[in-house]
């Protein structure tokens, strides 16, 4: 879980740690507990609902998953003959 501080929400860095943590796990399924306000940054990102909402400390969450399925490309090399 990372969370932005909000003085420096809204230039790029809840995105990018994202990105960033999808292109790691390249397969498989991600699941997060997003906060109500998180919900439609997530859904941005083909996240769904999953569940029914939780609570935990005071603040409500949304449990949501991604199937990422990331192609592996292989390379053909041919030789020169």
């Amino acid at each position: 879980m990372f969370i932005v501080d909000p003085k420096n929400q809204i230039k790029g860095i809840g995105r990018g740690l994202l990105s960033s943590a999808l292109s790691y796990a390249s397969v498989g399924t991600v699941a997060v507990s997003a906060p109500f306000p998180s919900v439609s940054a997530y859904r941005k990102y083909s996240f769904k609902c999953k569940g029914d909402t939780a609570e935990s400390a005071d603040l409500l969450y949304q449990p949501m998953e991604i199937e990422l399925n990331k192609k592996i490309e292989s390379t053909v090399i041919a030789s020169a003959d």
